[in-house]
């Protein structure tokens, strides 16, 4: 009798010592998906416009991260942004993109957590003659900082003024050029994005019409950007 419990204290001490062993395994074997999951989130980005017109973003992310982008048959430029086993090295990409009839459309697509950011410029950039070329804007960017908020940089021509306007009315923050005397050429601004998570912003041009004698507003180049969790 005493040999059988013997035997039956043993076995049970086996199939603990075995269950121990798989839980090590099963705790093992997920936490580095947890943190390739943390780690495959978009640090930040930057949008371009060069003084030629053309577009660019550069992301800042993690390791294992795997950037990719297609061409959608309405024009739609999508960046698909996922975790992958082959990059160790923080991923910085740079895709540069052309305006399709003053009309550009990037979607962010980070699979991982489930957020997508719809960006959308309007600019009218190629679509002017030489002569007819912007006199106020050199070149933009606006860059998605790590805590939400955006940074705002801009070159302005030689003897061009620049004025911030926040529009209450259509929840726009305005950047006003027109020409006059100024020192500053370069300009920077942080901007806050509301509740909403819809961030605009208009560039808008006061130009003078010698034959109208009037003063002609054109509000390109526009940026939108929409962030949506699914």
């Amino acid at each position: 009798m005493k040999k059988l419990v013997l035997f039956f204290l043993s076995f049970s001490t086996l199939i603990l010592i075995s269950c121990s062993s798989n839980e090590s395994e099963i705790i093992s074997n997920t936490s580095p998906n947890i943190n390739k999951d943390k780690s495959s989130k978009v640090q930040s980005y930057t949008i371009d416009r060069n003084p030629d017109g053309s577009y660019f973003i550069n992301f800042d992310t993690p390791k294992n991260t795997k950037i990719d982008t297609y061409k959608n048959p309405d024009n739609t430029n999508e960046i698909v942004i996922s975790q992958t086993h082959h990059l160790n090295n923080n991923k910085k990409g740079k895709t540069q993109f052309l305006i399709d009839d003053e009309l550009l459309k990037i979607n962010i697509l980070e699979a991982t957590n489930k957020k997508n950011s719809y960006i959308t410029i309007e600019d009218d950039f190629y679509n002017k003659n030489k002569s007819d070329k912007p006199k106020f804007l050199n070149d933009y960017s606006l860059t998605k900082n790590t805590d939400g908020s955006f940074t705002l940089n801009f070159e302005v021509k030689d003897n061009v003024i620049a004025d911030f306007i926040y529009n209450e009315k259509n929840k726009t923050h305005e950047v006003h050029l027109k020409s006059g005397k100024s020192k500053n050429k370069y300009f920077s601004r942080n901007i806050n994005v509301s509740d909403k998570k819809i961030l605009k912003i208009d560039f808008v041009n006061h130009k003078y019409n010698k034959k109208s004698k009037r003063i002609h507003i054109n509000k390109k180049p526009r940026q939108i950007i929409e962030e949506v969790f699914i």
